[in-house]
């Protein structure tokens, strides 16, 4: 097939992150293209061309088989694509999309236009989305996750008797960061070092009152790949009390280290993080839960081992890649053009 791909921005965050990994598998198989925005270059750009996916700035919709165009945002180039080329559209967005619609450039229209919509889950389809589904042109396919698990240097300097806690994402309300620090600070515990990986604003009081906040904070930033999974091998557990999201790209990469997770049990998360059997959760917004939390794998580590193993054992039962990367073509394949 030749595939057409459009991402909302090439940041190092979920979406981006994920169309990029199954790009690159399916760049073995066919070729793909995707389109380059016109603006500033984005950290990401770089790591498309890297596994031979070229950015074009201007294509014809006619060469390609099938687009595949990523995040709610792009309802409007699915409208006008629609009935030029056959197209795939993937929803990754949870509760905050919503605030999309109420953009001037959204087009509800666009759910009946695309031959196919995928989510990732069926929770995000049934609550959030369902109203615009008015075809039976959706489904499912769950997030898998490729990643490297080759042992990798540890990236920072470890201190014997410290507990690393590793919070993987961009430094946004949406995703929780004030909870782990809140919870911390409630512990009290002077020999735990959060971690926390991921872009920022400039200038955003947010990440400030975070970095104030007195506790023990170990900041690197945003990190390519090859790093991230370096600081994943490296930390003692993963947390991440979000607000609003899915079985997300942090907690699948967690597993796939066999990290215990500490999450909140927001929308489809206990799918996959089932409270004290691959995981431990917390209700969202309830630091005070999730600091017993810590406490619980901080005082009993053989607990945080075994739940981490379990956790892994439930990422490849749900979240294969291979699974992902085959039911993501098999989409693909269903509506391009033949011949």
């Amino acid at each position: 097939m030749r595939i057409l791909a459009y991402s909302h921005n090439f940041v190092r965050e979920g979406a981006p992150i994920i169309l990029l990994r199954l790009l690159r598998e399916l760049r073995k198989r066919h070729e793909v293209v995707i389109l380059k925005l016109r603006r500033p270059t984005e950290p990401l750009e770089a790591e498309f061309e890297r596994y031979g996916i070229p950015l074009k700035e201007v294509v014809q919709l006619k060469d390609f088989d099938v687009a595949l165009f990523n995040t709610v945002t792009a309802s409007e180039l699915v409208t006008q694509a629609a009935g030029r080329c056959p197209l795939v559209w993937w929803i990754h967005e949870p509760k905050f999309g919503l605030g999309y619609t109420k953009m001037a450039d959204f087009k509800p229209e666009a759910f009946g236009a695309a031959q196919r919509i995928v989510f990732p889950t069926q929770w995000q389809a049934q609550w959030l989305w369902g109203k615009y589904l008015t075809r039976d042109n959706w489904t499912v396919v769950p997030y898998g996750i490729g990643m490297d698990l080759s042992p990798r240097p540890c990236p920072f300097e470890k201190q014997p008797g410290r507990f690393y806690l590793l919070h993987l994402g961009r430094i946004d309300p949406r995703k929780g960061q004030d909870l782990s620090v809140r919870a911390l600070a409630h512990l009290g515990n002077p020999n735990i070092t959060l971690v926390m990986l991921g872009g920022r604003k400039e200038n955003d009081p947010f990440a400030t009152r975070l970095f104030e906040s007195g506790v023990d904070i170990l900041y690197p930033g945003s990190v390519p790949e090859e790093l991230v999974n370096a600081y994943i091998q490296h930390c003692d557990a993963m947390i991440f009390p979000t607000r609003d999201d899915l079985i997300t790209l942090a907690i699948l990469e967690g597993l796939s280290f066999s990290k215990c997770v500490l999450a909140s049990d927001f929308g489809p998360i206990p799918e996959t993080i089932i409270q004290g059997r691959t995981g431990l959760l917390s209700p969202v917004n309830d630091y005070r839960v999730l600091a017993g939390n810590i406490r619980m794998i901080y005082e009993d580590r053989e607990l945080a081992e075994r739940l981490g193993q379990s956790g892994h054992e439930i990422l490849q039962r749900k979240h294969g890649f291979a699974a992902h990367v085959a039911a993501m073509e098999r989409e693909l394949e269903r509506v391009a053009r033949k011949g």
